[in-house]
């Protein structure tokens, strides 16, 4: 291998680190973002989990939705989709 070409492989290899660690920090600046984006699904999710516990008998019916069905949602921990 030539001297140009060992400095060509060199200059691409520096590119391709440099564009990864550019991803890597834009990645790092979003994280803020997408945890409070997160922190609002997983409230969510516990708000709607909770409100079906509060579901009578009845509404479940007219809903089609089994007691038993409903129990399962309600208690899964908000993390689980």
């Amino acid at each position: 291998m030539t001297r140009t070409e060992c400095q060509s492989l060199n200059s691409l290899h520096a590119d391709t680190f440099t564009s990864t660690v550019a991803k890597l920090l834009r990645s790092v600046g979003e994280l803020p973002v997408n945890l409070l984006k997160q922190g609002y699904i997983w409230q969510h999710r516990a708000d709607q989990r909770r409100q079906l516990s509060e579901i009578t008998d009845h509404q479940l019916r007219d809903m089609g939705i089994s007691r038993e069905a409903a129990r399962r949602e309600y208690t899964k921990p908000f993390w689980l989709p």
